[in-house]
């Protein structure tokens, strides 16, 4: 409580202090370029989206060419309706482009030409999501543990890891993402929207993805769980990890990325 000037001037509560720390520098140009040596994980080349036929289709997206290199962090930025999360759908080869091909790990995924999947790479855990809604994005029968390490029995590996196993790598990535007072045996329904979040980044770290494609991050988060997830999201760039992230706050996308990508409406 207080005035304006007296909160941000001299804020009195330590939570209070927290929040006016978390947010982003404005200042852009925070990371260096990727050098050119780095391996492509992800190139869009003239991709396109379009819904519907003839005078009634609605041209979602409209001839993007992109590439992220291993390590890098590239932003996509632009108002609501304008794409955004519809081109990260075919980026992580959720949705197929209707122009243009995506390559994965220089493989190419899919392509307007088919609806097939082209690359062993666009369902082995090469590329994995972080969707904007990361509450029904989790399975809400399932205890977290059993969501958190769902991508190792995705890749159908020869011998697919007990349960114990599994229990003991969800505590270990649970605490990486700040949860480890969370017991693994929980469900959604008993989580926050920010630990669901955070369980959802835990799931795609632990597929050790070459590509993590996320939508709006921290859209539903205060800023000091959102500031907590964009240092997750920099680590995992920082060990190898190619990110993209979709979001309207160019503020943030400055601070936090190498790259920032407009997309337009037109």
């Amino acid at each position: 409580t207080g005035s304006t000037s007296e909160i941000l001037q001299r804020p009195q509560h330590p939570y209070t202090t927290k929040l006016l720390a978390a947010p982003p520098s404005s200042q852009p140009g925070a990371f260096a370029l990727i050098s050119d040596k780095a391996d492509v994980v992800l190139e869009a080349s003239g991709i396109g989206k379009a819904y519907g036929q003839n005078e009634n289709s609605i041209q979602a997206v409209r001839r993007v060419d992109l590439r992220v290199r291993r390590g890098e962090i590239v932003g996509i930025y632009g108002p609501s309706g304008c794409g955004k999360s519809t081109l990260l759908r075919i980026l992580a080869t959720i949705e197929t482009p209707t122009e243009g091909s995506i390559f994965l790990g220089g493989e190419l995924a899919t392509s307007a030409r088919t609806d097939r999947l082209l690359s062993y790479n666009a369902r082995n855990g090469f590329v994995m999501p972080i969707f904007q809604d990361p509450v029904s994005s989790l399975d809400r029968r399932w205890p977290i543990w059993r969501t958190v390490t769902e991508a190792l029995t995705a890749k159908h590996p020869p011998e697919k890891p007990s349960r114990e196993h599994r229990q003991s790598i969800s505590l270990e990535f649970l605490r990486r993402v700040g949860l480890d007072a969370i017991a693994p045996e929980v469900r959604p329904g008993e989580l926050s929207v920010g630990q669901c979040l955070r369980v959802a980044i835990a799931r795609a770290l632990v597929a050790e993805p070459k590509l993590i494609v996320a939508d709006e991050p921290t859209s539903a988060l205060d800023a000091v769980i959102a500031a907590s997830v964009l240092r997750l999201l920099k680590q995992a760039a920082d060990s190898g990890m190619g990110i993209v992230i979709v979001s309207h706050d160019r503020t943030l996308l400055d601070a936090l990325c190498n790259r920032v990508w407009r997309c337009a409406t037109e």
